[in-house]
């Protein structure tokens, strides 16, 4: 009898964590398809999205810059300790003064990258629109000789451009002529989103200084609903919890978007040197896909390289040689060194949160995919920490490579 209740004991949490895995991994999934499958709550759930962009937008922008406002905060905060006369003043209004000059950083930014962009890249995209008719006559009357003097490729040559062009005058005619209203309205809307977007950021900017003002009695209220609805030791799980998922988040995202400046600028500077055609427009092309990881590169590489072909096949293919030494060159020394460790997954996990995620939820979830997986890792690998303590086994992975059987009784490992 003491010993069934002894297995019943040992058994209990297990049934109870598998449990509630389940259930929280079975209410997930009906919500999701509930959300999917029913146009009611889709429709709502777009129209909250829709209502709430300016306060996404500013708890985004709040949550970058808190990091610069906390450092010109402890910053003023020491400095005010040996101002005798203003030194009260100081250390009250430290918190202001770092959101005054987080704000103005911010501002700067995004005046300086439309003045030094905004000219650069409505220039070349005009030029493009000019030239690209000559451009594409170029590169057709290329390819077509090389063509002719490859005897191989000549006899496909002529079935392939017959197929392609019939391919597209049925295009235009059933789908791009008839839709030609349907074209400009999507453009004119497009216009509108453009303009929406920037309400919504200018908006967004306001909150930003809100939440930023009030962080810490946000973080008051999180911490004070959460002792009150839940156990004392499963709250500061919780909380440990929370701040290594903002350690991962901030981490990754902050390092993310200082690696893929830092890879536009490289590129822009390499195409100047190198004559590249359209200079700028790719290089914001491939900065701004760098942001996703793992496949961004690769992304971003096809307009590049289709941009650049059309002007000059020789320089396409010098363009695609410098991309993968750039990439080189992120992969292994400038990213490694300012993202560190960040998520604490390996490149296998990574690829497998971004095909996941990617996959379920589109461009998000292939940006923040794995930040998310790194967090649900980190929880994972928390309990199964938890578990082994209780049994006194190891807790590095490395242990187990080579374990033949564990006894069940002392929990010993024996190795092959």
């Amino acid at each position: 009898m003491n010993n069934e209740n002894k297995t019943n004991w040992n058994i209990r949490p297990y049934l109870a964590m598998g449990l509630t895995a389940f259930i929280v991994i079975a209410v997930s999934i009906i919500f999701y398809f509930f959300i999917a499958r029913y146009s009611g709550a889709s429709k709502f759930l777009s129209l909250v999205i829709k209502a709430l962009q300016p306060i996404l937008v500013g708890v985004f922008l709040g949550y970058l810059l808190n990091p610069l406002v906390n450092r010109i905060q402890h910053f003023i905060e020491k400095r005010a300790v040996k101002c005798k006369r203003i030194g009260k003043w100081l250390a009250n209004s430290a918190r202001g003064i770092g959101i005054t000059v987080a704000m103005a950083l911010l501002i700067l930014a995004v005046v300086l990258l439309v003045w030094l962009i905004g000219p650069q890249l409505y220039t070349t995209i005009e030029g493009l629109v000019v030239t690209l008719p000559t451009q594409a006559k170029n590169t057709v009357s290329w390819l077509k000789g090389f063509i002719q003097q490859n005897d191989a490729l000549e006899k496909y040559a002529e079935t392939i451009i017959t197929e392609v062009t019939a391919f597209a005058q049925n295009l235009l005619k059933t789908e791009v002529i008839p839709r030609t209203k349907e074209i400009v309205t999507s453009v004119t809307g497009g216009i509108l989103v453009v303009a929406k977007g920037l309400i919504n950021f200018i908006i967004g900017m306001i909150v930003c200084i809100y939440v930023l003002a009030e962080k810490d009695h946000f973080k008051g209220i999180f911490k004070k609903a959460l002792y009150a609805f839940w156990p004392t030791k499963a709250a500061n799980a919780i909380l440990k919890t929370a701040r290594k998922s903002d350690k991962i988040f901030g981490g990754f995202i902050a390092g993310k978007i200082l690696d893929s400046i830092i890879i536009g600028i490289l590129t822009y500077i390499i195409l100047l040197i190198f004559r590249i055609p359209y200079p700028v427009l790719v290089s914001v092309i491939v900065g701004v896909t760098n942001v996703i990881p793992f496949f961004g590169p690769y992304i971003g590489a096809v307009p590049s390289i289709l941009l650049v072909l059309l002007a000059s096949p020789i320089k396409a293919l010098y363009f695609l040689i410098i991309l993968i030494v750039i990439q080189q060159i992120d992969g292994n020394i400038i990213g490694p060194k300012i993202l560190g460790n960040s998520t604490g997954l390996s490149s296998f996990w990574v690829v497998f949160a971004i095909m996941l995620f990617g996959g379920v939820f589109g461009f998000w979830g292939m940006l923040f995919g794995v930040p998310i997986f790194g967090v649900i890792y980190y929880i994972i690998d928390n309990i199964s920490e938890y578990f082994l303590k209780k049994k006194n086994m190891p807790l590095h992975s490395e242990h187990y490579n080579d374990i033949d059987t564990v006894d069940p009784d002392t929990h010993k490992i024996t190795n092959k």
